[in-house]
């Protein structure tokens, strides 16, 4: 599995290795800040992001929120702006309100 961060257009931005949420928060809100800062028109797009095979499966089609990633523990990062990190089973727990 690749650690790269692209843009929607292919752009790499950054890189995470999957391990820890807090690793890929931080990363997504240094490039969001970038982003913005340059006055850029890339996008990210949550379901392009690397490790994306540790998404428990009956999450892969989930909508209530952003879900960018989850790591080797089971902690997802969530949320528009990437600035939340919630257990798999709070995710799971939230989606059995029928969002998906």
């Amino acid at each position: 599995m690749c650690d790269e961060i692209k843009s929607e257009s292919g752009q790499l931005l950054g890189r995470w290795d999957g391990r820890r949420a807090e690793d890929l928060m931080r990363e997504l809100q240094r490039i969001m800040k970038s982003l913005k800062d340059s006055g850029s028109s890339e996008k990210l797009n949550p379901k392009d992001m690397p490790h994306r095979d540790q998404l428990p499966e009956d999450l892969i089609g989930f909508k209530a929120y952003r879900l960018w990633g989850c790591d080797a523990n089971k902690m997802c990062v969530v949320g528009a702006k990437a600035d939340r990190i919630e257990s798999v089973e709070k995710v799971k727990s939230f989606s059995l309100i029928d969002h998906h």
